[in-house]
Protein backbone atom coordinates (compact mmCIF):
# COMPACT_ATOMS: atom_id res chain seq x y z
CA UNK A 1 0.00 0.00 0.00
CA UNK A 2 1.54 3.63 -1.07
CA UNK A 3 1.03 6.56 1.46
CA UNK A 4 -1.32 8.92 0.14
CA UNK A 5 0.53 12.01 -1.27
CA UNK A 6 0.45 15.34 0.56
CA UNK A 7 -1.66 17.02 -2.48
CA UNK A 8 -4.55 14.56 -2.17
CA UNK A 9 -4.35 14.76 2.00
CA UNK A 10 -4.48 18.67 1.49
CA UNK A 11 -7.55 18.00 -0.51
CA UNK A 12 -9.38 15.93 2.17
CA UNK A 13 -8.24 18.00 5.03
CA UNK A 14 -10.21 21.32 3.00
CA UNK A 15 -12.96 19.47 2.95
CA UNK A 16 -13.15 18.12 6.70
CA UNK A 17 -12.69 21.55 7.96
CA UNK A 18 -15.67 22.50 5.36
CA UNK A 19 -17.60 19.79 6.97
CA UNK A 20 -16.68 20.73 10.69
CA UNK A 21 -17.62 24.48 9.80
CA UNK A 22 -20.99 23.42 7.78
CA UNK A 23 -24.35 25.00 9.19
CA UNK A 24 -26.01 21.39 8.64
CA UNK A 25 -23.55 19.67 10.54
CA UNK A 26 -24.59 22.27 13.56
CA UNK A 27 -27.83 21.77 13.12
CA UNK A 28 -27.51 18.00 12.93
CA UNK A 29 -25.09 18.15 16.39
CA UNK A 30 -28.23 20.43 18.10
CA UNK A 31 -31.26 18.32 16.47
CA UNK A 32 -29.71 14.66 15.59
CA UNK A 33 -32.30 14.55 13.24
CA UNK A 34 -31.51 12.17 10.13
CA UNK A 35 -32.81 15.08 8.02
CA UNK A 36 -30.21 17.00 9.03
CA UNK A 37 -27.69 14.27 8.64
CA UNK A 38 -29.03 13.48 5.22
CA UNK A 39 -28.58 17.48 4.16
CA UNK A 40 -24.59 16.93 5.33
CA UNK A 41 -24.38 14.01 3.19
CA UNK A 42 -26.26 15.84 0.40
CA UNK A 43 -23.43 18.23 0.21
CA UNK A 44 -20.11 16.70 0.83
CA UNK A 45 -20.41 13.20 -0.04
CA UNK A 46 -20.23 14.25 -3.36
CA UNK A 47 -16.98 16.29 -2.97
CA UNK A 48 -15.56 13.19 -1.34
CA UNK A 49 -16.53 11.23 -4.12
CA UNK A 50 -15.19 13.04 -6.86
CA UNK A 51 -11.76 12.84 -4.71
CA UNK A 52 -11.91 9.25 -4.53
CA UNK A 53 -12.79 8.59 -8.63
CA UNK A 54 -10.06 11.26 -9.49
CA UNK A 55 -7.40 9.28 -6.81
CA UNK A 56 -8.56 5.88 -8.20
CA UNK A 57 -8.40 7.34 -11.96
CA UNK A 58 -4.68 9.02 -11.59
CA UNK A 59 -3.24 7.18 -8.63
CA UNK A 60 -4.69 3.86 -7.93
CA UNK A 61 -1.71 2.32 -5.47
CA UNK A 62 -2.87 5.16 -3.19
CA UNK A 63 -6.47 3.72 -2.93
CA UNK A 64 -6.58 2.47 0.40
CA UNK A 65 -4.30 5.38 1.96
CA UNK A 66 -7.17 7.35 0.71
CA UNK A 67 -9.82 5.51 1.97
CA UNK A 68 -8.24 5.15 5.65
CA UNK A 69 -7.41 8.76 5.78
CA UNK A 70 -11.34 9.41 6.02
CA UNK A 71 -11.58 6.96 9.21
CA UNK A 72 -11.41 10.14 11.03
CA UNK A 73 -14.29 11.70 12.99
CA UNK A 74 -13.42 15.48 11.10
CA UNK A 75 -15.44 13.66 7.71
CA UNK A 76 -18.98 12.25 10.10
CA UNK A 77 -18.44 8.65 8.39
CA UNK A 78 -19.62 10.59 5.09
CA UNK A 79 -18.95 8.53 2.13
CA UNK A 80 -17.66 5.32 4.57
CA UNK A 81 -20.50 3.12 2.89
CA UNK A 82 -19.67 3.35 -0.26
CA UNK A 83 -15.97 2.47 0.24
CA UNK A 84 -16.93 -0.47 2.84
CA UNK A 85 -18.59 -1.66 -0.22
CA UNK A 86 -15.70 -1.24 -2.39
CA UNK A 87 -13.34 -2.91 -0.05
CA UNK A 88 -15.78 -6.49 0.22
CA UNK A 89 -15.77 -6.08 -4.07
CA UNK A 90 -11.80 -5.81 -4.40
CA UNK A 91 -9.85 -9.01 -3.17
CA UNK A 92 -8.97 -12.31 -5.17
CA UNK A 93 -11.37 -14.92 -4.28
CA UNK A 94 -10.94 -18.55 -4.35
CA UNK A 95 -12.63 -20.80 -6.29
CA UNK A 96 -14.65 -22.10 -3.00
CA UNK A 97 -15.42 -18.16 -3.04
CA UNK A 98 -13.53 -16.92 0.25
CA UNK A 99 -11.30 -14.38 -0.02
CA UNK A 100 -7.52 -16.09 -0.79
CA UNK A 101 -6.06 -13.69 2.06
CA UNK A 102 -7.75 -12.39 4.92
CA UNK A 103 -9.64 -8.85 4.15
CA UNK A 104 -8.09 -6.66 6.55
CA UNK A 105 -9.12 -3.52 4.63
CA UNK A 106 -13.01 -4.62 4.89
CA UNK A 107 -12.33 -5.22 8.44
CA UNK A 108 -11.44 -1.43 9.11
CA UNK A 109 -13.28 0.14 7.60
CA UNK A 110 -16.15 -1.69 9.39
CA UNK A 111 -14.53 -1.57 12.76
CA UNK A 112 -14.72 1.78 12.49
CA UNK A 113 -18.09 2.66 11.16
CA UNK A 114 -19.12 0.29 14.47
CA UNK A 115 -17.67 3.13 16.62
CA UNK A 116 -18.36 6.26 14.70
CA UNK A 117 -21.19 8.37 17.00
CA UNK A 118 -23.04 8.41 13.61
CA UNK A 119 -23.53 4.29 13.67
CA UNK A 120 -27.46 4.96 13.27
CA UNK A 121 -27.25 7.19 10.27
CA UNK A 122 -25.00 4.90 8.72
CA UNK A 123 -26.20 1.44 9.34
CA UNK A 124 -29.21 1.85 6.92
CA UNK A 125 -26.38 1.55 3.96
CA UNK A 126 -23.93 -0.69 5.25
CA UNK A 127 -26.11 -3.90 5.55
CA UNK A 128 -25.53 -5.82 1.64
CA UNK A 129 -21.97 -4.70 1.79
CA UNK A 130 -21.54 -6.14 5.88
CA UNK A 131 -23.25 -9.31 4.20
CA UNK A 132 -21.19 -9.75 1.64
CA UNK A 133 -17.80 -9.27 3.90
CA UNK A 134 -18.68 -11.67 6.20
CA UNK A 135 -20.22 -14.01 3.49
CA UNK A 136 -16.47 -14.49 1.94
CA UNK A 137 -14.59 -14.39 4.82
CA UNK A 138 -14.14 -16.88 7.37
CA UNK A 139 -16.22 -17.56 10.44
CA UNK A 140 -12.82 -17.30 12.82
CA UNK A 141 -12.19 -13.57 11.40
CA UNK A 142 -16.14 -12.79 11.27
CA UNK A 143 -16.30 -13.62 14.87
CA UNK A 144 -13.40 -12.17 16.05
CA UNK A 145 -14.20 -8.96 13.90
CA UNK A 146 -17.09 -8.45 16.00
CA UNK A 147 -16.05 -9.73 19.49
CA UNK A 148 -14.12 -6.83 19.49
CA UNK A 149 -17.41 -4.18 18.97
CA UNK A 150 -17.81 -2.93 22.65
CA UNK A 151 -21.32 -1.72 21.63
CA UNK A 152 -24.37 -4.59 22.26
CA UNK A 153 -26.35 -3.54 19.94
CA UNK A 154 -24.17 -2.65 17.29
CA UNK A 155 -22.78 -6.53 17.34
CA UNK A 156 -26.01 -7.65 17.18
CA UNK A 157 -26.78 -5.66 13.87
CA UNK A 158 -23.47 -7.08 12.78
CA UNK A 159 -24.45 -10.75 13.95
CA UNK A 160 -28.00 -10.40 12.07
CA UNK A 161 -25.90 -9.59 8.66
CA UNK A 162 -24.65 -13.11 8.52
CA UNK A 163 -26.57 -15.11 5.72
CA UNK A 164 -27.61 -18.35 5.90
CA UNK A 165 -27.27 -18.72 2.23
CA UNK A 166 -23.40 -17.92 2.62
CA UNK A 167 -23.32 -21.99 4.46
CA UNK A 168 -22.55 -23.31 0.37
CA UNK A 169 -20.16 -21.98 -2.29
CA UNK A 170 -23.19 -21.37 -4.80
CA UNK A 171 -24.84 -19.17 -1.74
CA UNK A 172 -21.93 -16.67 -1.79
CA UNK A 173 -21.07 -16.27 -5.38
CA UNK A 174 -25.34 -15.55 -5.60
CA UNK A 175 -24.90 -13.09 -2.83
CA UNK A 176 -21.30 -11.37 -4.12
CA UNK A 177 -22.24 -10.96 -7.61
CA UNK A 178 -26.17 -10.00 -6.50
CA UNK A 179 -24.35 -7.22 -4.78
CA UNK A 180 -21.28 -6.60 -7.13
CA UNK A 181 -23.92 -5.55 -10.15
CA UNK A 182 -24.85 -2.58 -8.28
CA UNK A 183 -21.33 -1.29 -8.74
CA UNK A 184 -20.88 -2.03 -12.59
CA UNK A 185 -20.21 1.58 -13.99
CA UNK A 186 -17.74 2.06 -11.08
CA UNK A 187 -13.84 1.79 -10.90
CA UNK A 188 -12.95 0.62 -7.70
CA UNK A 189 -10.39 -1.52 -8.84
CA UNK A 190 -7.13 -2.64 -7.00
CA UNK A 191 -4.68 -4.88 -6.11
CA UNK A 192 -1.26 -4.20 -4.43
CA UNK A 193 1.99 -5.00 -5.88
CA UNK A 194 3.99 -7.92 -4.04
CA UNK A 195 6.80 -6.06 -2.20
CA UNK A 196 8.26 -9.52 -0.92
CA UNK A 197 8.64 -13.23 -1.75
CA UNK A 198 5.95 -14.46 0.25
CA UNK A 199 3.80 -12.24 -1.32
CA UNK A 200 4.92 -13.84 -5.08
CA UNK A 201 2.48 -16.39 -4.18
CA UNK A 202 -0.25 -14.88 -2.58
CA UNK A 203 -0.23 -11.66 -4.54
CA UNK A 204 0.75 -11.99 -8.19
CA UNK A 205 -2.26 -12.95 -10.01
CA UNK A 206 -4.57 -10.45 -8.16
CA UNK A 207 -1.76 -8.20 -9.37
CA UNK A 208 -1.75 -9.25 -13.08
CA UNK A 209 -5.62 -8.96 -13.08
CA UNK A 210 -5.68 -5.48 -11.94
CA UNK A 211 -2.87 -4.33 -14.32
CA UNK A 212 -5.13 -6.46 -17.10
CA UNK A 213 -8.64 -4.09 -16.19
CA UNK A 214 -6.27 -1.16 -16.21
CA UNK A 215 -4.50 -1.40 -19.29
CA UNK A 216 -7.80 -2.37 -21.26
CA UNK A 217 -9.84 0.23 -20.54
CA UNK A 218 -8.89 3.38 -22.67
CA UNK A 219 -10.75 5.84 -20.39
CA UNK A 220 -7.96 5.55 -17.31
CA UNK A 221 -4.67 7.36 -16.68
CA UNK A 222 -2.06 4.67 -15.83
CA UNK A 223 0.91 7.36 -15.45
CA UNK A 224 1.15 6.27 -12.03
CA UNK A 225 1.96 2.27 -13.19
CA UNK A 226 5.30 2.08 -14.84
CA UNK A 227 7.30 3.07 -11.64
CA UNK A 228 5.65 0.30 -9.34
CA UNK A 229 6.17 -2.20 -12.42
CA UNK A 230 9.80 -1.17 -12.86
CA UNK A 231 10.73 -1.38 -8.93
CA UNK A 232 8.69 -4.95 -9.16
CA UNK A 233 10.44 -6.57 -12.12
CA UNK A 234 13.52 -5.27 -11.20
CA UNK A 235 13.96 -6.21 -7.33
CA UNK A 236 16.52 -8.70 -7.57
CA UNK A 237 14.85 -11.35 -4.89
CA UNK A 238 12.50 -12.09 -7.69
CA UNK A 239 15.20 -13.31 -9.66
CA UNK A 240 14.07 -16.83 -11.30
CA UNK A 241 10.70 -16.75 -9.90
CA UNK A 242 7.48 -17.69 -12.70
CA UNK A 243 5.72 -14.66 -10.62
CA UNK A 244 7.63 -12.23 -12.56
CA UNK A 245 7.19 -12.92 -16.23
CA UNK A 246 3.10 -11.69 -16.57
CA UNK A 247 3.90 -8.45 -15.15
CA UNK A 248 7.07 -7.64 -16.87
CA UNK A 249 4.96 -8.71 -20.35
CA UNK A 250 1.98 -6.20 -19.54
CA UNK A 251 4.62 -3.24 -18.54
CA UNK A 252 6.51 -3.74 -21.67
CA UNK A 253 3.50 -4.24 -23.95
CA UNK A 254 1.50 -1.81 -22.35
CA UNK A 255 3.07 0.85 -21.41
CA UNK A 256 5.32 3.66 -21.44
CA UNK A 257 9.30 2.62 -20.50
CA UNK A 258 10.02 6.22 -19.73
CA UNK A 259 12.27 5.54 -16.64
CA UNK A 260 15.92 6.36 -17.75
CA UNK A 261 17.82 2.92 -18.51
CA UNK A 262 14.01 1.14 -18.06
CA UNK A 263 14.19 -0.56 -21.44
CA UNK A 264 17.54 -1.58 -21.18
CA UNK A 265 16.91 -2.75 -17.74
CA UNK A 266 13.87 -5.15 -19.00
CA UNK A 267 16.15 -6.55 -21.30
CA UNK A 268 18.25 -6.90 -19.10
CA UNK A 269 15.60 -8.80 -16.82
CA UNK A 270 14.34 -10.74 -19.25
CA UNK A 271 17.62 -12.06 -20.62
CA UNK A 272 18.87 -12.75 -17.16
CA UNK A 273 15.34 -15.33 -16.90
CA UNK A 274 15.97 -16.21 -20.81
CA UNK A 275 19.19 -17.68 -19.45
CA UNK A 276 18.55 -19.42 -16.58
CA UNK A 277 15.07 -20.98 -17.72
CA UNK A 278 14.55 -20.36 -21.76
CA UNK A 279 12.35 -22.95 -22.43
CA UNK A 280 9.77 -22.39 -18.96
CA UNK A 281 10.42 -18.22 -19.69
CA UNK A 282 9.38 -19.12 -23.15
CA UNK A 283 6.64 -21.32 -22.69
CA UNK A 284 5.29 -19.01 -19.69
CA UNK A 285 5.25 -15.73 -21.89
CA UNK A 286 3.77 -17.75 -25.32
CA UNK A 287 1.02 -18.71 -23.06
CA UNK A 288 0.10 -15.64 -21.62
CA UNK A 289 0.27 -13.89 -24.85
CA UNK A 290 -2.41 -16.60 -26.59
CA UNK A 291 -4.93 -15.73 -23.04
CA UNK A 292 -4.42 -12.11 -23.88
CA UNK A 293 -5.16 -13.06 -27.41
CA UNK A 294 -8.05 -15.19 -26.44
CA UNK A 295 -9.57 -12.77 -24.02
CA UNK A 296 -12.39 -10.72 -25.59
CA UNK A 297 -11.76 -8.06 -22.68
CA UNK A 298 -8.77 -7.59 -23.28
CA UNK A 299 -7.09 -5.54 -26.32
CA UNK A 300 -3.79 -7.38 -27.40
CA UNK A 301 -2.53 -6.81 -31.12
CA UNK A 302 0.21 -6.19 -33.60
CA UNK A 303 1.41 -2.82 -31.92
CA UNK A 304 1.47 -4.54 -28.09
CA UNK A 305 2.92 -7.30 -29.80
CA UNK A 306 5.94 -5.28 -31.66
CA UNK A 307 6.13 -3.06 -28.11
CA UNK A 308 6.77 -6.33 -26.16
CA UNK A 309 9.22 -7.77 -29.34
CA UNK A 310 11.45 -4.64 -28.26
CA UNK A 311 12.82 -5.95 -25.03
CA UNK A 312 13.44 -9.57 -26.72
CA UNK A 313 17.43 -10.05 -27.15
CA UNK A 314 17.42 -11.76 -30.53
CA UNK A 315 20.80 -12.88 -29.95
CA UNK A 316 19.56 -15.73 -27.30
CA UNK A 317 18.67 -18.88 -29.56
CA UNK A 318 14.95 -19.70 -28.57
CA UNK A 319 11.54 -20.38 -29.03
CA UNK A 320 10.81 -16.59 -28.34
CA UNK A 321 13.55 -15.00 -30.79
CA UNK A 322 11.76 -17.40 -33.43
CA UNK A 323 8.06 -15.86 -32.55
CA UNK A 324 9.58 -12.14 -32.50
CA UNK A 325 11.73 -12.66 -35.02
CA UNK A 326 8.12 -14.44 -37.17
CA UNK A 327 5.46 -12.06 -35.94
CA UNK A 328 7.71 -9.10 -36.78
CA UNK A 329 7.85 -9.96 -40.74
CA UNK A 330 4.21 -10.90 -40.13
CA UNK A 331 3.21 -7.43 -39.08
CA UNK A 332 5.76 -5.80 -40.85
CA UNK A 333 5.81 -7.46 -44.78
CA UNK A 334 2.26 -8.93 -44.63
CA UNK A 335 0.60 -11.88 -43.85
CA UNK A 336 -0.21 -11.80 -47.44
CA UNK A 337 3.13 -11.57 -48.50
CA UNK A 338 4.34 -15.28 -50.31
CA UNK A 339 7.82 -15.47 -48.39
CA UNK A 340 6.11 -14.47 -45.12
CA UNK A 341 3.75 -17.55 -45.56
CA UNK A 342 6.66 -19.83 -46.27
CA UNK A 343 8.63 -18.57 -43.37
CA UNK A 344 5.62 -19.11 -41.29
CA UNK A 345 5.54 -23.16 -42.54
CA UNK A 346 9.16 -23.46 -41.76
CA UNK A 347 8.81 -22.26 -37.92
CA UNK A 348 5.55 -24.41 -37.41
CA UNK A 349 6.79 -27.32 -39.03
CA UNK A 350 9.52 -26.74 -36.21
CA UNK A 351 6.69 -26.84 -33.05
CA UNK A 352 4.16 -29.29 -31.86
CA UNK A 353 1.15 -29.28 -33.92
CA UNK A 354 -0.78 -27.81 -31.01
CA UNK A 355 1.51 -25.81 -29.28
CA UNK A 356 1.05 -22.53 -27.84
CA UNK A 357 3.89 -20.61 -30.52
CA UNK A 358 1.78 -22.39 -33.65
CA UNK A 359 -1.71 -20.91 -31.77
CA UNK A 360 -0.20 -17.63 -31.24
CA UNK A 361 0.55 -17.67 -34.80
CA UNK A 362 -2.90 -18.89 -36.32
CA UNK A 363 -5.03 -16.37 -33.96
CA UNK A 364 -2.76 -13.12 -36.05
CA UNK A 365 -3.34 -14.60 -38.76
CA UNK A 366 -7.68 -15.15 -38.20
CA UNK A 367 -7.24 -11.43 -36.88
CA UNK A 368 -5.98 -9.87 -39.64
CA UNK A 369 -9.22 -12.17 -42.13
CA UNK A 370 -10.99 -10.57 -39.47
CA UNK A 371 -9.74 -7.37 -39.74
CA UNK A 372 -10.35 -7.65 -43.65
CA UNK A 373 -14.07 -8.43 -43.71
CA UNK A 374 -14.63 -5.60 -41.55
CA UNK A 375 -13.22 -3.13 -43.49
CA UNK A 376 -14.47 -4.06 -46.75
CA UNK A 377 -18.56 -3.32 -47.85
CA UNK A 378 -20.96 -5.32 -49.50
CA UNK A 379 -19.79 -4.23 -52.44
CA UNK A 380 -16.36 -5.16 -52.32
CA UNK A 381 -17.46 -9.47 -52.27
CA UNK A 382 -15.09 -9.81 -55.36
CA UNK A 383 -11.97 -8.22 -53.25
CA UNK A 384 -13.08 -10.75 -50.45
CA UNK A 385 -13.37 -13.83 -52.86
CA UNK A 386 -9.45 -12.64 -54.59
CA UNK A 387 -7.92 -12.38 -51.20
CA UNK A 388 -9.34 -15.28 -49.81
CA UNK A 389 -9.30 -17.32 -52.45
CA UNK A 390 -5.29 -16.99 -52.42
CA UNK A 391 -5.34 -17.25 -48.51
CA UNK A 392 -7.24 -19.91 -47.31
CA UNK A 393 -5.81 -22.79 -48.93
CA UNK A 394 -2.53 -21.45 -47.83
CA UNK A 395 -3.11 -21.05 -44.38
CA UNK A 396 -5.05 -24.34 -44.28
CA UNK A 397 -1.95 -26.22 -45.36
CA UNK A 398 0.24 -24.52 -43.24
CA UNK A 399 -1.53 -25.31 -40.50
CA UNK A 400 -3.60 -28.17 -41.13
CA UNK A 401 -5.18 -27.65 -38.02
CA UNK A 402 -9.05 -28.16 -38.39
CA UNK A 403 -9.76 -25.33 -35.57
CA UNK A 404 -8.65 -22.81 -37.27
CA UNK A 405 -10.23 -23.83 -40.80
CA UNK A 406 -13.67 -23.90 -38.58
CA UNK A 407 -12.45 -20.61 -37.41
CA UNK A 408 -12.01 -19.17 -41.33
CA UNK A 409 -15.43 -21.08 -41.89
CA UNK A 410 -17.16 -19.28 -39.22
CA UNK A 411 -15.65 -15.85 -41.09
CA UNK A 412 -16.69 -16.33 -44.12
CA UNK A 413 -20.13 -17.13 -43.46
CA UNK A 414 -20.10 -13.94 -41.40
CA UNK A 415 -19.16 -11.86 -44.06
CA UNK A 416 -21.12 -13.68 -46.81
CA UNK A 417 -24.77 -13.84 -44.71
CA UNK A 418 -24.08 -9.43 -45.03
CA UNK A 419 -23.93 -9.88 -48.87
CA UNK A 420 -26.74 -12.06 -49.07
CA UNK A 421 -29.02 -9.72 -47.08
CA UNK A 422 -28.44 -6.58 -49.16
CA UNK A 423 -28.11 -8.39 -52.54
CA UNK A 424 -31.74 -10.11 -52.61
CA UNK A 425 -32.52 -10.19 -56.01
CA UNK A 426 -31.67 -13.66 -57.20
CA UNK A 427 -31.57 -12.78 -61.01
CA UNK A 428 -28.90 -9.93 -60.34
CA UNK A 429 -25.21 -10.44 -61.11
CA UNK A 430 -24.27 -9.58 -57.87
CA UNK A 431 -26.72 -12.32 -56.40
CA UNK A 432 -25.04 -14.83 -58.94
CA UNK A 433 -21.67 -14.26 -58.93
CA UNK A 434 -21.40 -14.51 -55.01
CA UNK A 435 -23.60 -17.60 -55.16
CA UNK A 436 -21.05 -19.40 -57.51
CA UNK A 437 -18.35 -18.30 -56.09
CA UNK A 438 -18.85 -19.57 -52.57
CA UNK A 439 -20.24 -22.85 -53.67
CA UNK A 440 -17.37 -23.42 -55.58
CA UNK A 441 -14.65 -22.63 -53.13
CA UNK A 442 -16.92 -23.91 -49.96
CA UNK A 443 -17.10 -27.05 -51.45
CA UNK A 444 -13.45 -27.00 -51.75
CA UNK A 445 -12.51 -25.78 -48.73
CA UNK A 446 -14.39 -28.44 -46.69
CA UNK A 447 -16.99 -25.60 -45.23
CA UNK A 448 -20.04 -26.62 -46.22
CA UNK A 449 -21.37 -29.43 -48.68
CA UNK A 450 -23.93 -29.87 -51.57
CA UNK A 451 -26.75 -30.25 -49.05
CA UNK A 452 -25.83 -27.30 -46.68
CA UNK A 453 -25.10 -24.70 -49.13
CA UNK A 454 -28.36 -25.77 -50.87
CA UNK A 455 -29.86 -24.86 -47.19
CA UNK A 456 -27.79 -21.61 -46.81
CA UNK A 457 -28.84 -19.80 -49.69
CA UNK A 458 -32.57 -20.87 -49.29
CA UNK A 459 -34.60 -17.79 -48.73
CA UNK A 460 -36.90 -18.38 -45.89
CA UNK A 461 -40.40 -18.44 -46.94
CA UNK A 462 -42.82 -15.59 -45.17
CA UNK A 463 -45.99 -17.10 -43.22
CA UNK A 464 -49.13 -15.96 -44.19
CA UNK A 465 -51.14 -13.90 -41.84
CA UNK A 466 -54.52 -15.00 -40.75
CA UNK A 467 -56.37 -12.47 -43.19
CA UNK A 468 -54.48 -14.37 -46.41
CA UNK A 469 -54.85 -17.63 -45.38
Amino acid sequence: MYELNDTYKAHLDAIAEAIQASPHLAQYLEEEEDEQYEALKAEFEPQLEAAHEQINHYSPFEIESFERYLLDDRFEGLFLPRILGYSVLRPEINELFYYRQQNDHFGSILTYIAGNMNFDQLRSRIGQAVQVGFALSSDIYVTGLIDEIPTKRVRQFLLSQKSDDARTQQGRQTIFNRYKRQFKSRNYHYAPAPQTEPELISHTKHFVDFLLYRVSNPALNNDALPGPLYQFVTTEEFAGREELIEPLVIYSAYLPVEEEGAQQALTEVLNRERQADPERVSSQILTFILRLKNDSSVTFGKEQEAKLGQIVDRSLPDDLTAYFNLTDRIHGEGYDNPEVQEAIQEEVLKQDGLSDFNENIRRTILVYVDELAASLGTDDYNEWFATTGKLFPVYMKVFANEQFNQELRRLAIRYTKRLIKVHTNKRGKDYRDLKKTTVATWTDYGFMNEKQLKEFFKTPRKRKSAAEA
